[in-house]
């Protein structure tokens, strides 16, 4: 019973508190950290917890941090159920005074847990390496008291090889069976059979006095290949923890309000508890919070996957990674920002991405080696120990199997796509493209077709010129103003700068429809609507107008238009030049003939220029384009094209300085790097190839032990050592090769 009650303490309100990121009706999101999490088929079992318990709505797993969050039917579970779950199959949650109140530092009791085996592993491996040296230098012919008390060295040999039998097993077979479970033969099989095999066939010899066994060979291999993991798991840290540092801040700026109702843009990493911030509509909330003012209409689809909208009153609490549907609102800070939260919803991109990013990402280079190299594994040592046994050499038998298990060990095939695509972004990071992950980075190197946005996109907002034609009054400047300020985009933001109203009124019923306007009610009961000509009801073809327009209402009164007159980005020719490649196409909701014009002077022959298009237009277009077998990539200001970003194979949201967060995109980019678009891409196709020279490398690396190994050329011992070779092979390779590309690939 007392194991059975273990977690109940997680029931009580205040403790549940520290460890529930989100919690409404019948849906919470919680995060425990799991210091068992080592490897990639860890991450793929717990990502799949939905599919063994259909009260489990999602999980996503933080490697780097060995954190797993979880939504679950709280109606139909309890957060110690979802504790107990766990648990039983293999995952323990480690809940306790320092993981409540200390989270980021947590992965620290992971790493006591790797060295404590480490030093096991080494103890009992330099002493069986000592007892087993006389056997090396034939004392067991010549030297008659080690003959006559050979039993004894043996027995202490197989004593020794206990505790790193046992761990070493226990760590893989529980992986191995739990990839069973759901169909899938991981790295973890032929490592179970090899150490399991190993160990007995050596327990054999022992009790029957046929010989030392390979106790040696089975402390050696459990030694190095724990220290590959540990290897492995600080190069996932390295690259894992570098993409938290730049994701964390997302949105990069929040505006902040002040007690005499200031307004200032601060940085995330800036935010404090008791801080008041303004949040707009379409803008995500970065931290918990407390609406002090405004009508809060929330999205949480980014945190439940479900898309219904929330309405909280002022003083109800609203969790992190809501996304405000409406005017905008004022909350109060309760907790600090968690970056690693933010960039949790990022990440959590694989529930909401569509079927084609999955399916991309289940085909990917390594899901698609790993699925033939395992089972191949297992038929060539199956064969060598069947061929072995028909030339009556039982000893060769066992030696053979173990020394193709040991030297086939994938620790090698596991760093490859890591290393060299993390490399990868963390170049690209630093020249202002930022890049989701290594799914994300083999996805752009097999697009060929390119989408772009205009405005906001390849159109440069802080070079726009802004015209108003019409009368207006500052009364007018000062409502049109009000209504602006709660929009986020980037042609409000630009309006409401050229305006320069300090003061505001207070707006009711505000609406924003992507791609075609705001509006709502000013002192009650005066209509304002901001927006194109369709918008606002305007049919008069009079002077029809070739540029940017966004018209003005005002009590159902037309009072005029800002016209805007475009700049292009700098390099944007040379960009399109250099792009002769792909097939592009540019998907804009302008409706100006002589923009149109110009895009077509300036892009390559066959491309395609479409005007007039509103967000769903945009997104019909892509996955028209997508049924015809076009893998896309899609450029867009992340607002009107969030939809149509979502639906390519990567979208990229391009801005000048984010103050919003789109966890529906693959990538950001900051403007000033649009025109090394052409590099990128290069470069991407060439980091596929790198991975796939590595992939030789590897393969090469164990064809030729495997033919050493079945001719029983050779011990495991010897491939126990050169095992690790193969993987630090690889590194060099991946490091070396990454650090080439950045230095003559300039930009």
């Amino acid at each position: 019973m007392k194991t059975k009650n273990i977690f109940d303490f997680l029931d009580n309100e205040k403790i549940a508190d520290k460890i529930i990121d989100f919690n409404h009706k019948n849906i919470t999101t919680v995060r425990f950290l799991i210091p068992s999490i080592y490897c990639s088929s860890c991450i793929f079992i717990l990502e799949n917890l939905p599919n063994i318990n259909k009260n489990i709505l999602n999980s996503t797993v933080d490697f780097s941090s060995k954190q797993v969050w979880i939504t679950f039917n709280n109606v139909k579970l309890k957060l110690s159920d979802i504790a107990k779950f766990l648990d039983n199959i293999g995952y323990k949650p480690s809940v306790n005074f320092e993981s409540l109140e200390n989270r980021r530092n947590n992965f620290n009791l992971f790493g006591r847990e790797l060295i404590g085996k480490l030093a096991i592993y080494f103890f009992c491996f330099g002493n069986i390496m000592l007892l087993a040296i006389p056997e090396y230098f034939g004392a067991k012919q010549e030297d008659v008291w080690f003959v006559k008390n050979r039993s004894f060295f043996h027995y202490l040999m197989l004593i020794l090889s206990f505790p790193v039998g046992i761990f070493s097993f226990s760590d893989h077979i529980r992986h191995a069976f739990l990839g069973l479970k759901k169909n899938v033969i991981n790295m973890n099989v032929p490592i179970s059979v090899g150490i399991l095999v190993l160990f007995l066939w050596s327990c054999y010899e022992v009790f029957f006095d046929l010989g030392p066994g390979y106790f040696d060979s089975l402390s050696s291999f459990s030694l190095f290949l724990l220290m590959s993991r540990i290897f492995q798991i600080h190069t996932h840290n390295k690259i894992l923890s570098f993409n938290k540092n730049y994701k964390s801040f997302y949105p990069a700026l929040i505006t902040k309000v002040y007690s005499n109702g200031k307004e200032e843009k601060i940085l995330l990493s800036s935010l404090k508890k008791e801080d008041m911030i303004l949040i707009k509509n379409e803008e995500i909330i970065p931290s918990d919070s407390v609406l002090i003012k405004g009508n809060a209409i929330l999205d949480n689809s980014f945190i439940t996957g479900e898309s219904y909208l929330i309405n909280k009153k002022i003083g109800e609490r609203i969790y992190a990674g809501s996304k405000q549907r409406g005017e905008a609102i004022v909350i109060k800070v309760i907790k600090n920002v968690d970056h690693s939260y933010l960039s949790l919803l990022w990440n959590k991109s694989k529930s909401n991405m569509g079927f084609h990013k999955k399916l991309f990402d289940l085909n990917s280079i390594s899901t698609k080696f790993s699925q033939y190299f395992t089972p191949t594994v297992l038929i060539i040592s199956l064969i060598t120990g069947i061929y072995w046994s028909f030339n009556n050499d039982v000893s060769k038998v066992f030696q053979t199997i173990f020394s193709v298990l040991i030297i086939t060990c994938p620790c090698a095939l596991v760093l490859s796509t890591p290393l060299i695509f993390g490399n990868i972004i963390r170049f690209f990071s630093k020249k202002g493209f930022y890049v989701k992950d290594i799914f994300t980075m083999e996805r752009i190197s097999s697009v060929k077709t390119l989408i772009f946005d205009k405005t906001g996109t390849i159109t440069d907002l802080n070079k726009e010129k802004i015209f108003f034609v019409g009368n207006m009054k500052n009364e007018e400047k000062k409502i049109i103003a009000s209504l602006l300020k709660h929009s986020s985009h980037p042609l409000s933001q630009k309006i409401l700068s050229e305006l320069s109203i300090k003061n505001f009124y207070f707006i009711e019923n505000f609406k924003e429809i992507l791609g075609k306007g705001v509006e709502g009610f000013i002192k009650k009961n005066i209509p304002v609507k901001i927006g194109s000509k369709k918008y606002l009801g305007i049919t008069e073809n009079k002077n029809e107008i070739n540029q940017t327009t966004v018209f003005i209402s005002i009590n159902n009164q037309l009072i005029g238009y800002f016209l805007f007159r475009n700049y292009y980005r700098e390099g944007i020719e040379k960009m399109f030049r250099d792009l002769k490649e792909y097939k592009i196409l540019i998907l804009s909701g302008d409706q100006n003939d002589l923009e149109k014009k110009y895009l077509k002077s300036i892009l390559p022959r066959d491309s395609k220029v479409y005007f007039n298009q509103s967000p769903e237009d945009k997104l019909n277009h892509v996955k028209k384009l997508q049924k015809k077998g076009e893998k896309i990539m899609m450029f867009g200001d992340g607002i009107n094209d969030c939809a149509a970003l979502n639906q390519s194979e990567v979208g990229v949201a391009i801005s000048e300085n984010p103050t919003t967060f789109f966890p529906n995109c693959d990538a950001f980019m900051q403007s000033n790097c649009l025109n090394q678009i052409f590099l990128f891409l290069k470069i991407s196709k060439i980091s596929t190839k790198l991975v796939f020279f590595n992939f030789m490398i590897s393969l090469f690396y164990n064809i030729i032990g495997i033919f050493f190994a079945i001719t029983g050329n050779l011990k495991p011992l010897i491939a126990a050592i050169l095992m690790p070779l193969s993987s630090f092979s690889v590194i060099f390779f991946s490091l070396i090769s990454t650090w080439i590309i950045s230095r003559k690939l300039t930009f």
